[in-house]
């Protein structure tokens, strides 16, 4: 029953057309900077999710959890007992021998650098999810042709002015062909078999081949490098060195953390900045709390004054003022938390059109791997946010309410 009556004061309170001007302005101002607060947090959190996921479906799909190089030039020479023993360690999926080469294609006067990888086609896919951005089967390489084949990064093609079908040369270095000594660069043709496109840098400095078509060219007889996966991207570093700690040839391991883990740490390190950055928003507007409960118990001191005269407890009295404090927030909360939903929902959609509707690019395709503003709406992010803002808006409501409860009724009615 004390609690029903604390809510309808609440509410009467709240409600009341006695309520002053100004302190009508703080309350909607109050109401609006928690709205704006919670909205903006959703939003940011929800595009964090956003990069968050795309990083791991497109970057990581064509980069491996580890890699082991062989500083012998001429590759690793125990492959199947290396493979054997890597294979056999704890949460490591898949394992595939490559060939890596560094050359440079070129079509007429262009050229351009890139990381050749010749891949066992039937391990590799295991390791990374090759089929994901091509616009072919990886089987294609395989096909026999005049011409050994090749998939492109869409970058690569781009900056040749190249397509399916056409051909194209590549400059490596054969360590067979020996002048004076010397390893020689020979140049070689392929058949442009498909194109992958990720977005970003990956495009633009990696190709693919058959392992075989990489012996051929480079004139190793032996991998020089290793793919591996593992079921935990988190600890790739972990569990890569330790199913590399019996590997018997000299090599190098190297981690997907090492070449693209500043993007995922930015990522993580400007979610906390967001959480800090807005939660103190949310807190500021919840300050405005303090003030509008002090001004409304200022236009209340005659109707609490009654209400003590007439039994009211100052329990009560302290919990109707901390509710119509609370109200506030839940009021706000509900706003901001349908406007954060729907501007989360629509982000990925408006931001992919903003070039086409206004001639402004938001994101440049040719350095971030994507060109739009990925969102991923999560509903523990919209219960922290609503949490952390309804609790502080208790906190801010608990000093005017204990306040209010301190009126002396006699001093208010002049008795």
């Amino acid at each position: 029953m004390r609690t029903s009556l604390s809510v309808q004061l609440a509410l009467r309170f709240l409600k009341s057309k006695r309520y002053g001007a100004l302190a009508k302005f703080i309350s909607i101002a109050t109401t609006s900077g928690i709205c704006v607060g919670v909205c903006a947090l959703i939003l940011g959190l929800s595009a964090m999710n956003g990069f968050e996921k795309e990083l791991n479906n497109r970057v990581l799909s064509l980069i491996p959890a580890g890699e082991i190089k062989a500083y012998d030039n001429g590759g690793f020479h125990n492959v199947d007992q290396d493979i054997e023993t890597i294979r056999q360690t704890p949460h490591v999926t898949a394992v595939s021998p490559v060939i890596s080469i560094n050359g440079a294609f070129s079509s007429g006067t262009q050229f351009a650098p890139a990381a050749v990888m010749g891949i066992d086609l039937e391990n590799e896919g295991k390791v990374i999810k090759l089929e994901n951005f091509m616009n072919c089967r990886i089987t294609v390489l395989n096909n026999d042709d005049e011409l050994p084949k090749v998939i492109l990064g869409n970058g690569i093609a781009k900056k040749l002015n190249l397509k399916t079908g056409d051909e194209i040369n590549l400059s490596s270095i054969n360590a067979e062909v020996a002048n004076n000594g010397l390893s020689s660069v020979t140049v070689n043709t392929f058949r442009i078999a498909g194109i992958f496109k990720t977005g970003g840098q990956i495009d633009g400095n990696l190709a693919f081949i058959n392992i075989e078509s990489a012996r051929e060219i480079s004139g190793l007889s032996h991998p020089n490098t290793f793919h591996i996966g593992v079921d935990n991207m988190l600890e790739a570093r972990e569990i890569i060195n330790e199913a590399t700690a019996y590997v018997r040839d000299a090599h190098d391991v190297s981690v997907w953390m090492d070449t693209q883990g500043k993007l995922y740490s930015d990522i993580h390190m400007v979610r906390t900045i967001m959480y800090i950055a807005m939660i103190l928003v949310i807190a500021v507007s919840c300050f405005n709390i303090v003030s509008n409960l002090i001004m409304a118990v200022s236009e209340k001191r005659h109707e609490i004054a009654i209400l003590m005269t007439m039994g009211a407890s100052k329990k009560l009295i302290v919990r109707s003022f901390t509710l119509m404090g609370i109200f506030s927030a839940v009021r706000g909360c509900i706003y901001g938390t349908i406007l954060g939903c729907l501007l989360s929902y629509f982000t990925p959609y408006v931001t992919s059109h903003f070039k086409q509707w206004f001639g402004i690019e938001l994101l440049n395709e040719d350095i971030y791997f994507i060109n739009y503003v990925p969102s991923q709406l999560q509903v523990f992010d919209v219960v922290i946010v609503v949490f952390c803002a309804i609790l502080m808006s208790f906190l801010a409501s608990v000093y005017p309410a204990k306040r209010a409860s301190k009126i002396q009724p006699a001093q208010e009615l002049n008795i």
